[in-house]
């Protein structure tokens, strides 16, 4: 069975982010693996649990789509902020 798939989009940007991240930059993952490039290890000690949580089959049916998890903070201020999606095949 292939890994599932996971997209990490920033929302948005407001205020200084030290990682040079814009909104609409687009990271991908593949199972509970980090990042396919270099990524801030604040943004991800945040994200890392709700991908945990999707790869193990949960759902955010309060979420437009439920497989998605959106506003996920960057510890910095809140200055960035990251959407989760694991990807259907």
């Amino acid at each position: 069975m292939p890994a599932k798939k996971f997209e990490i989009e920033v929302e948005k940007v407001n205020g200084y982010c030290s990682c040079g991240y814009k909104a609409g930059d687009v990271i991908t993952c593949e199972g509970l693996n980090t990042p396919d490039k270099p990524f801030c290890g604040g943004a991800y000690a945040v994200i890392f649990p709700m991908q945990t949580a999707l790869y193990s089959g949960a759902s955010f049916h309060f979420e437009e789509n439920p497989f998605s998890k959106t506003k996920l903070a960057c510890p910095d201020n809140g200055y960035v902020t990251f959407k989760l999606t694991l990807l259907k095949e």
